[in-house]
């Protein structure tokens, strides 16, 4: 018989993990200069979404392009 706490427990440790890979590969993706609705697309979620989750991971919405003009 299945144990379904072990496995269902197993699942979400396995998304979270595949979560927080997909949301640093977003900030990552950001800081190399692509846009939100490139990265909402490509992941499926609302570009908004990629917007916060670029400002938690990054602690900013900018590219790195654009970080590096702002400090000149």
């Amino acid at each position: 018989m299945t144990d379904w706490e072990k496995q269902l427990n197993r699942r979400a440790t396995t998304i979270d993990k595949a979560e927080l890979a997909r949301d640093n590969d977003i900030a990552a993706a950001r800081l190399d200069g692509h846009s939100f609705r490139e990265l909402g697309k490509w992941t499926r979620i609302n570009h908004e979404s990629a917007r916060k989750i670029c400002l938690r991971i990054n602690g900013h919405t900018q590219t790195r392009k654009e970080r590096e003009a702002g400090s000149k």
